[in-house]
Formats: C-alpha cells, sequence, structure tokens
C-alpha cells in the first residue's frame, strides 16, 4: 500500500501552514477539491469512543486540506467530547489496575520472585518510546516502578490527576478552536489508549502473554506507572519525543520493526522458555501499538489506514492461538501494506 500526501506544491504548504497555525492563504478558485468521506470504523476490538474519535478527525483534517474551516471547527468540537470519552476509559483502566493479592504465601513469594525477572527482560522501554518520553528520561521512568506493588496507589493517584489536567486543556481547546494544539493532544491521548490497553484490541498484553493472575497485575502496575510518568510530563508541558520526528519516518520504522518481530514464528508459536515467549508476544504487541499510531497520523486515505488497522486487530488473536501459518499470512498481508 502506497500513503500518498494529498496536494502538492504551493496548495500543500498552504494546508501544512494551517496546521501549524499559520493563517491560512484564500483557496484558488478552481475546481473544488472532493470530499473524501469516511467508510464506517467497525472493527470489534475498538472501544466505540476510539472509532468515533478516528471517524470525527478525519473530518477535521479532511475539512482542514480543503479549506472548510466551518466544518473543520464544528468536527474539532465532536474530536474533543470523543477525546474525553476516552480519558473516561484511561481513568477507569487506571483505577481498576490494583495487583490482586494472594493469601497464599508461600505462592506470591514464588510469584514474586518470577514477576520480578521477567519485569527486567520485557521490553518497557518501547513502551516508554511510544508514551513520547524521552530518550534520556526512559531509564528514570522505567526506575520509577523497580517496586510496583508499592508504588501502584501513588502512580495512579498522580495519574488521575493528569488526566483531570488533559480535561482541562481540551475544553481550552474548544473554546479556542485550537486545531494546533488538539493535533498533541489527541496523539497523546490515543497513545495513552493503546499502551494501558497495549493493544486495540480488547484483550490487554498482560493477561494475553502472561496468563498467570500475579504475573498480569504486575505487568499492568508497571505498564500503569509509565503512564503515569508519561502524563505528568505531558500536563507539565514537557517535550513529547514522539514529535521529533517526521510522521512518515515512524511510520515506516514502526512497520519495519513489526515485521521483524513477527518474523521469528517459530519462537512465537512453540516457545521452549515461557518468559522469552512473553517477551516476545509483549514486543509484538508494543509494535503493533506504535505501527497503529503512526499510521492514524500519515495523510493517507481513510480506506487505506482502515485496511492496516484490520490486520492489526487480528494480532491478538493470532498471537493467543498461534499457528505458523496465520502468523505467516499475517506477516506477508502487512508487509503488503507498507506504508511509504
Amino acid at each position: 500500500m502506497s500513503f500518498i500526501v494529498p496536494g502538492q506544491g504551493k496548495k500543500n504548504e498552504e494546508v501544512i501552514g494551517t496546521r501549524a497555525g499559520a493563517k491560512p492563504l484564500a483557496p484558488e478558485a478552481a475546481a473544488p477539491v472532493p470530499v473524501e468521506e469516511p467508510p464506517e470504523v467497525a472493527i470489534a476490538g475498538w472501544p466505540p469512543a476510539l472509532q468515533k474519535v478516528v471517524e470525527d478527525d478525519f473530518r477535521r483534517t479532511n475539512a482542514l486540506a480543503t479549506y472548510r474551516w466551518k466544518t473543520a471547527d464544528a468536527a474539532l468540537v465532536d474530536v474533543v467530547r470523543g477525546l474525553d470519552d476516552l480519558l473516561d476509559l484511561a481513568a477507569d483502566s487506571i483505577r481498576n489496575d490494583e495487583p490482586r493479592r494472594s493469601r497464599r504465601q508461600p505462592r506470591k513469594a514464588a510469584a514474586a520472585d518470577a514477576a520480578a525477572k521477567l519485569l527486567t527482560e520485557l521490553p518497557f522501554a518501547q513502551v516508554a518510546d511510544l508514551l513520547g518520553i524521552p530518550a534520556d528520561e526512559i531509564d528514570q521512568a522505567i526506575d520509577s516502578f523497580g517496586h510496583p506493588l508499592r508504588r501502584s496507589r501513588a502512580d495512579r493517584r498522580t495519574a488521575l490527576r493528569a488526566i483531570k489536567q488533559l480535561r482541562i486543556q481540551l475544553q481550552q481547546v474548544e473554546i479556542t478552536r485550537d486545531h494546533t494544539r488538539l493535533n498533541r493532544l489527541l496523539s497523546f491521548i490515543v497513545r495513552l489508549i493503546l499502551v494501558l490497553a497495549t493493544a486495540v484490541g480488547s484483550q490487554s498484553a498482560a493477561a494475553l502473554v502472561a496468563g498467570d493472575e500475579h504475573l498480569d497485575a504486575v505487568i499492568q502496575t508497571a505498564v500503569g506507572a509509565l503512564a503515569a510518568f508519561a502524563l505528568e510530563r505531558t500536563t507539565g508541558a514537557l517535550r513529547d519525543a514522539w514529535h521529533e520526528h517526521k510522521p512518515a519516518t515512524i511510520a515506516a520504522q514502526s512497520h519495519k520493526d513489526l515485521l521483524e518481530s513477527l518474523a521469528d514464528t517459530d519462537a512465537l508459536v512453540d516457545p521452549t522458555d515461557d518468559d522469552h515467549h512473553t517477551t516476545l508476544v509483549f514486543r509484538v504487541l508494543v509494535r503493533s501499538a506504535r505501527a497503529w499510531v503512526a499510521c492514524f497520523q500519515l495523510d493517507c486515505t481513510f480506506a487505506q489506514k482502515l485496511e492496516y488497522w484490520q490486520v492489526l486487530d487480528e494480532l491478538p488473536e493470532a498471537l493467543r492461538t498461534p499457528s505458523p501459518e496465520d502468523l505467516q499470512s499475517l506477516h506477508n498481508r502487512l508487509q503488503a501494506l507498507a506504508p511509504s
């Protein structure tokens, strides 16, 4: 699949300037630009709020690209309200990830040892990167959950306070009609949702890759700690490293990394080391989430994006009951849809 930036020459520069907050130049009195209507989003694994945000933001960006300012501003209001609904989901996820403590102390101690070992192997640096945490702060972020069971309540309070601040920022965007600011908030909130679920589908990576209640809880708490760290940075107006590269660059690298993580079908299907298998599956899901967001931010047709997302949405189930044939098929389909 080829992702093509719409428009060219002077007109493309005008669109980019408008999205960056500059005053738009008057459109030329030429033939009207055809308006692409998004097909209905109907992917089973997506929360309805995410489907609505995706559709509404397509209307917004398409209206901006075709100089329909009133339509763009009306869609902005819908996007803001949809993001507020997504923050409800994020807050619920953060509140509900309290680790369950076992009454069987020997079992608990053994599970804690296994969880501590697994935490050192899982690619949390890639989760931090997806959240826009700069490379020079990732170690600090990961160190923040060195003792996840003890830190979880403080992390939840921090994250929930930051979510309230994000709601205030969304309200300001709705009043000012600031599309540039909305772009950044939209990007972060969508990435936050994908990280808290780790995949677009309803099955979280923790439950999918571990299967043990204690391990699931520890992984979820660690991911929650990273989310809290990123939320605190975002509401403090600190830089979001996600935006330091062009969308096309992020999309190409994310796609390449995902294909690479899917290439070792033998290890994904028939693991000899449970921890290693868990790490491999977790990496696939995190890279899938990164590829999802990268595709979302490309200037390509809605139909192309939807085709790519539909394949990504099949990954959780394929990893839950893996077969070499299914994984190879997904790999080949994704390869054929390479963003460019």
